[in-house]
């Protein structure tokens, strides 16, 4: 069996070897982030991120219409949780820079993809799809934004009619996300 070796450099500038079964040219691709992404502290989490990345980047190629959706666990912009100011949040699970370099990956080129929800509603704040159960945090809005429509380049954004949080839907810790498309412009 072959493997491919990924060496990458994390904050304290130590070197570190990270090994995944061969991908092809869809991992090379998708490896090609422009934004380096430090260690995550689940090396499981890094190479599934890796990987899964890989297999996106081999089906959202040239005019493909591939949309990623559903649980990230990632924040990715400051207005994507409701405490970006404090220094807890570079610790916090979702909203630490390695998840969020994590993340950039999928927008950035080589996959290019969209983020639907910020296509339609620029910098809306306090549009979340999450809230701890644990903290009570649903009543007061304390929430982050961890669940996605990503869209491939080969959907056309005049494609995209609405994105909507559905945040008055409980049951859950996450609310349903929906994305509505106009398949005559697919």
């Amino acid at each position: 069996t072959h493997t491919h070796t990924h060496t990458h450099t994390d904050a304290r500038t130590h070197s570190k070897e990270v090994q995944a079964p061969p991908l092809g040219q869809a991992s090379r691709r998708a490896e090609a982030c422009s934004h380096p992404i430090p260690p995550m502290r689940c090396p499981l989490h890094r190479m599934h991120s890796t990987r899964f990345r890989a297999a996106i980047a081999a089906q959202a190629t040239g005019e493909s219409r591939v949309c990623v959706c559903g649980d990230m666990n990632v924040a990715h912009e400051d207005v994507d949780f409701h405490n970006p100011a404090e220094r807890r949040t570079l610790t916090q699970a979702g909203t630490t820079p390695e998840e969020r370099a994590s993340l950039r990956c999928f927008l950035a080129p080589p996959l290019g993809m969209r983020d639907a929800f910020r296509q339609v509603h620029g910098r809306a704040a306090g549009q979340y799809t999450y809230w701890s159960q644990r903290a009570r945090a649903r009543p007061a809005n304390r929430g982050l934004r961890i669940d996605y429509f990503l869209l491939a380049s080969g959907v056309p954004p005049a494609a995209v009619v609405d994105v909507q949080h559905l945040q008055e839907m409980h049951g859950s810790d996450h609310c349903p996300i929906l994305l509505e498309l106009d398949l005559a412009r697919l």
